[in-house]
């Protein structure tokens, strides 16, 4: 269903909010769902607390956030340690998972799995490439990388986006439920 329709549907509707600030703005929530975007809240724990105080009885808070990221490529491990550097500069971590698990073991978890997702190179090179002009202009990565690196580095990237090198990416998810 397409946003526009989306918002259109019977007793559906869409706010712009700050995450980490509560209460919600239209209430007591049935679902919140979060999909990669703990990674980048520096004290996530604190967050899913609150939202799942958010809900109204019987709600479901969804998370999907990343458990770990493998690879045995060169780039590849090059491109997420500099992830992990400017995460880490904001307080923030890449692999949240293991955190988010452990901070909701007193909640009512209707399901905790893992779950891998493998990219080949090409894809995963195109997903991480557009982000290099980004790594550029970060105090956090010009310290750890020269622009040499960084040339050398989106170098790799085309050529695995072209299929010429590369190992696949492994992406080991959380998925988590809980239950208000």
């Amino acid at each position: 269903m397409a946003l526009a329709a989306a918002s259109e549907a019977p007793g559906l509707a869409y706010q712009v909010h700050d995450v980490t600030q509560m209460p919600f703005p239209g209430g007591a929530a049935d679902l919140i769902h979060a999909r990669l975007l703990l990674s980048h809240l520096a004290d996530a724990e604190s967050v899913v607390v609150s939202w799942w105080a958010q809900l109204r009885p019987g709600g479901r808070l969804l998370l999907d956030e990343v458990e770990s990221i493998r690879s045995e490529d060169p780039a590849f491990e090059m491109y997420l340690s500099l992830v992990r550097q400017l995460l880490a500069s904001r307080g923030q971590q890449l692999e949240i998972g293991p955190r988010i698990e452990r901070a909701t073991r007193v909640a009512q978890r209707v399901h905790c799995e893992l779950r891998e997702l493998t990219l080949p190179p090409a894809r995963a090179a195109e997903m991480f490439a557009p982000n290099l002009a980004e790594f550029r202009t970060q105090a956090a990565i010009r310290a750890q990388a020269r622009e040499d690196v960084l040339d050398e580095l989106a170098a790799g990237l085309r050529l695995r986006v072209q299929g010429k090198s590369g190992a696949p990416v492994t992406w080991c998810m959380r998925q988590l439920a809980i239950e208000a």
